[in-house]
């Protein structure tokens, strides 16, 4: 099961003077359980990507399957594959609108025709995934919190859908550092306890590299790379030349490599960079 574009391209405004190709033929998997990261620079395409996941835009050529199921048919029940595909865009907390954060978050479930009794039950775990505690904030009003909290009421409402996919449009955008880390800690919790298969959109380059398992880049609609994270990090002189940056511990490595220090140059997160520079150190590999 997944999450499959084959040869989707799109097109804005066709046949006028404005018409715009966004996507272009473009073949993509996203298989059940995996965590894959999504960049490019503005512009490239990736949240017109997205969109196709869940039908919100329809292919000018090519298809979409949802768990082998065609969505670019006619008559397919798009509500359908919304709850199966949930997405979060930039600054969800946009579109909280209700008066309690229990209402908030159950708004979606309640469309569903739930029963109320499950409806309290995907409201209170929701809320648990996010770190939201139910009697805490049931009844505050979302309009109250912190912009991290309402990040995650916006996120819980989401997943009260009980989605299988989850697919976040830089969900970290416009929050403090505390409020960003929070908001990361909670889809690692989402992906690894409840088996979500989450999608990450995202501009920063120490997020991706440290969270995610696969990275797909696009650039002028096309993809480029679709690698483990890892390789195509180590792509640095291709990422920088359509205008992506590196991971700042990889740009890092790369420097003490040019002062004569033998470390690895793959290195993506804070503590694997300790462990390599104290190995150098202590196997007298440091040239500087």
């Amino acid at each position: 099961m997944s999450l499959l574009t084959e040869r989707v391209s799109f097109t804005y405004q066709p046949n006028s003077p404005y018409e715009t190709n966004v996507l272009k033929d473009i073949n993509l998997e996203v298989k059940e359980g995996e965590f894959v990261g999504l960049i490019g620079h503005t512009g490239s395409g990736k949240s017109t990507l997205i969109q196709h996941f869940n039908g919100l835009l329809k292919p000018s050529a090519g298809k979409v399957f949802v768990d082998s199921q065609d969505i670019t048919q006619k008559g397919t029940k798009l509500k359908a594959i919304r709850q199966k595909v949930g997405m979060v865009f930039q600054y969800p907390e946009h579109q909280l609108f209700e008066e309690t954060v229990f209402k908030d978050i159950a708004f979606g479930p309640q469309n569903m025709g739930m029963a109320p009794l499950l409806v309290v039950e995907r409201v209170k775990n929701a809320m648990r995934l996010v770190d939201l505690d139910y009697a805490k904030y049931r009844d505050l009003s979302p309009f109250t919190l912190s912009g991290g909290e309402k990040r995650r009421t916006a996120i819980a409402g989401v997943l009260a859908m009980n989605p299988k996919y989850l697919i976040l449009d830089e969900p970290t955008a416009g929050l403090d550092p505390r409020g960003r880390e929070e908001i990361l800690d909670h889809i690692v919790k989402i992906h690894r306890e409840e088996g979500l298969t989450v999608v990450l959109v995202s501009h920063n380059m120490d997020d991706v590299a440290r969270l995610v398992e696969r990275l797909v880049v696009i650039n002028q609609g096309e993809i480029v790379y679709d690698k483990p994270t890892r390789q195509v990090f180590a792509e640095h002189e291709g990422l920088q030349k359509i205008g992506l940056d590196i991971p700042t511990v990889t740009r890092l490595m790369l420097r003490l490599q040019e002062k004569g220090w033998k470390v690895r140059s793959d290195i993506l997160t804070i503590e694997e960079a300790q462990a390599e520079i104290m190995k150098v150190v202590r196997e007298g590999r440091a040239d500087a």
